[in-house]
């Protein structure tokens, strides 16, 4: 009478069906995949890009200016962390290792080498040194006034390295221009 199959239908879970959805598409980008890590917007106004127009017009030998285009702004600062800081604090110590490289956007900080003491107005770069030394730095840096940094830690560094290899290296070429007109050279460590 009823011709009912022996076989039941398979049923797909939905679980599945969704990964089936992305079979054959390419995948997100290495920043889309990235949930750890703050997005910029391409159209607001943010704090690397009021950096990068303090670094434009600074005259000091610590101005940071790499050839980054717009986009390459956003790629940098999406590694970086945004921090306040209170007058008087210390950001760096003498003989300590520090590998963060930071990045005035507001404020100031003192710098002081071999008591040679240095202004760092916005638009300057501090710690540049670690990127090409692990030893111990000999850098006293405070702040004169409340002040906003970027910064840019170790493993952040690492994964820009890893994801953004071109930003990386202009980073690099920009901050040894840095230590070149400030007419210092870091002491590497010995091993």
């Amino acid at each position: 009478m009823f011709n009912t199959p022996i076989e039941p239908r398979l049923r797909i879970s939905p679980s599945v069906q969704d990964m089936m959805a992305f079979v054959g598409k390419p995948l997100p980008s290495a920043f889309d995949l990235d949930l750890c890590r703050d997005q910029v917007p391409a159209s607001r106004e943010c704090d690397v890009t009021r950096f990068a127009a303090e670094a434009r017009k600074s005259t000091s030998p610590h101005a940071f200016k790499p050839a980054f285009s717009a986009a390459d702004w956003r790629a940098f600062a999406s590694f970086c962390v945004v921090r306040r800081i209170a007058a008087g604090e210390r950001l760096l110590i003498p003989g300590r290792t520090d590998r963060t490289l930071r990045f005035v956007v507001e404020g100031g900080f003192w710098q002081a080498a071999d008591g040679q003491p240095t202004l760092l107005p916005p638009g300057t770069i501090v710690g540049e040194d670690s990127l090409f030394s692990d030893a111990p730095g000999g850098l006293d840096v405070r702040t004169l006034e409340d002040s906003l940094i970027l910064e840019l830690s170790l493993p952040r560094r690492m994964e820009l390295i890893a994801i953004c290899p071109a930003v990386a290296f202009e980073l690099l070429r920009a901050a040894g221009a840095v230590i070149a007109a400030s007419g210092r050279a870091p002491e590497f460590a010995t091993h």
